[in-house]
């Protein structure tokens, strides 16, 4: 992670890094021609917190076992590890380790500045997330045991021997089925890994380089197919490195994939579909991002493939499938020009390259980490962001959503009151059409409409499946009786039944939440009955 020295104002000039021996390196920021096409398939930035000064690291993951990903911050002038509660209906509770509230906290890392980067994982084997952190004032690694009901035990430091640690990471490193450590730190050119003992015991420091010169970023996945996890490293004067898992706890020396100009972040996962891991990097003084094809499955990589220049100091890079297609595309984070943006997979179309740099926001003032999880856990991946002169963590909403459309939340129709159906959750054919089959004609019918984050829980069968402050009825194009058990609305330009309280439809609906439909057979039958209940992301 990108550090700054500890006096440096809140608002620094604009040094983009330093070296290992503390000698600033001044660059001027360019000015970027890009054309900023604001959003490109997001929402607009939604803010967790503004409260972690000089924001410099984020991570995603359940850390409170209700099953959607809860959100992790570090931030360097306060020296902040914390974490927000994802409350499921797109808020967050902004909590500090310990259980309590930005405003009302007790830290634990008090008077530790210069926190440079957080991680998850489970350490002592009980199945939930505990933290890990690195900060560079003490040069300190240190995990916190999630105690569960939100509380976390007291910081327990794993090593002192890691001089300014920027990144850590955590994975199962030598086959015992535990998360081992790893860390990289730029002052003593370090590269290491710390044995799990169990329970959350770590071993001492095993170094596997001395030389990764301005040591920046780690990461582990499986780069040569044998099954365990490989390093990865980038350093900034150093260049691009891997260290095969030998087995055991053993790891080759360095090899060499790249000398980049000022990495600054490294990831890998399969670009090209070939089943293997490639592996992407930043640079932040060549203002270039780039991918490494790994060739032969075993840790052969090809010279660097240029994915974008049109980033000014990327500080950042993540990978995974964002528009649905089953390939991973490319996210970055760029200090200089404030970008968060997205780059479309299109190595399996004749072009074989990635797509023009699409702009999710330009307003991360100094954009230094991005990362992506399912926040509304709709069945697309968000993207989140840090960003250091706001004091920002921010998430925007994918609104490419069409694996949620028709999604059936309610199943208690066991009379075969209907089966409903959505035409499209796309907005721009100005039409949305919901539709009713039912065996049950001559029924007096209105259709239903409710904004519920969760549906509720029928306590018998065919019953009212919606939740929400308003649940709305629609009046019927063709009447709501209907000779043939079949009934449709066009929900774009429908009404609101007397009395139906749904709100003006055509604007309401488009606006990428997830609204949630029934039809209501209100006369007719004893007693009156409900259809299936379906979902749909409407953008």
């Amino acid at each position: 992670m990108l550090a700054f020295p500890a006096n440096v104002h809140e608002s620094p000039p604009r040094i983009a890094m330093r070296t290992p021996k503390h000698i600033p390196i001044w660059t001027i920021s360019l000015v970027l021609s890009t054309t900023l096409a604001q959003g490109q398939n997001f929402g607009p930035r939604q803010t967790i917190t503004q409260l972690a000064r000089h924001a410099i690291s984020l991570y995603a993951t359940d850390l409170d076992g209700d099953g959607d990903p809860d959100v992790l911050s570090a931030s360097l002038y306060d020296g902040k590890i914390a974490w927000y509660k994802n409350l499921t209906a797109d808020t967050f509770e902004s909590r500090a380790l310990g259980g309590h509230r930005f405003g009302h906290q007790r830290r634990l890392n008090t008077g530790k500045l210069l926190a440079e980067d957080v991680f998850a994982a489970d350490l002592d084997g009980d199945g939930d997330g505990d933290i890990l952190s690195a900060t560079s004032k003490n040069n300190t690694i240190s995990w916190y045991e999630n105690l569960g009901s939100d509380n976390y035990g007291p910081e327990q430091v794993i090593t002192t021997a890691a001089n300014n640690p920027e990144s850590i990471f955590a994975t199962d490193l030598d086959g015992d089925g535990d998360a081992d450590l790893l860390s990289a730190s730029s002052y003593d050119d370090k590269v290491a890994w710390y044995e799990n003992l169990g329970g959350g015991s770590f071993g001492p420091q095993q170094v596997l380089t001395y030389t990764a010169d301005g040591a920046e970023c780690v990461y582990a996945t499986d780069l040569d197919g044998d099954g365990d996890a490989d390093i990865l490293s980038a350093s900034r004067w150093g260049g691009i490195d891997w260290f095969k898992n030998k087995g055991g706890g053993n790891f080759s020396s360095k090899k060499f994939i790249y000398n980049t100009n000022g990495a600054t972040s490294i990831f890998a996962t399969d670009l090209d579909g070939d089943g293997d891991a490639d592996v992407i990097a930043s640079e932040g003084i060549g203002n270039k991002i780039g991918w490494y094809e790994n060739q032969d499955g075993s840790g052969s990589f090809s010279n660097r493939k240029i994915i974008t220049t049109a980033v000014d100091s990327p500080n950042a890079v993540h990978a995974t499938d964002l528009d649905g297609d089953g390939d991973a595309d490319l996210l970055s984070a760029s200090v200089w020009d404030d970008k968060i943006a997205w780059y479309e997979n299109r190595l399996d179309t004749p072009t074989k390259d990635f797509g023009p740099q699409k702009v999710i926001t330009h307003k991360a003032d100094h954009a230094t980490d991005v990362y992506a999880a399912d926040i509304d856990c709709d069945g697309v991946t968000d993207v989140l962001s840090a960003s250091a002169y706001d004091k920002k963590i921010s998430w925007y909403r994918n609104l490419m959503g069409a694996p949620t459309c028709n999604v059936v939340f309610c199943d208690t129709d066991v009379n075969n009151v209907g089966d409903v159906a959505l035409s499209t959750c796309n907005c721009s054919g100005g039409s949305i059409t919901l539709r009713l089959v039912t065996p049950f004609t001559k029924q007096f019918t209105y259709p239903l409409v409710g904004l519920g984050t969760t549906p509720t829980s029928p306590t018998g069968v065919s019953e009212l499946c919606l939740a929400g402050s308003t649940i709305g009825r629609y009046t019927l194009d063709a009447g709501a009786i209907s000779t043939a058990g079949t009934f449709s609305v066009d929900l774009l330009n429908a009404n609101s039944a007397p009395g139906g309280g749904v709100p003006a439809i055509g604007g309401a609906l488009c606006n990428g939440n997830t609204w949630r439909f029934q039809y209501w057979h209100r006369d007719g039958m004893n007693p009156s009955r409900f259809s299936k209940g379906i979902s749909g992301l409407i953008n």
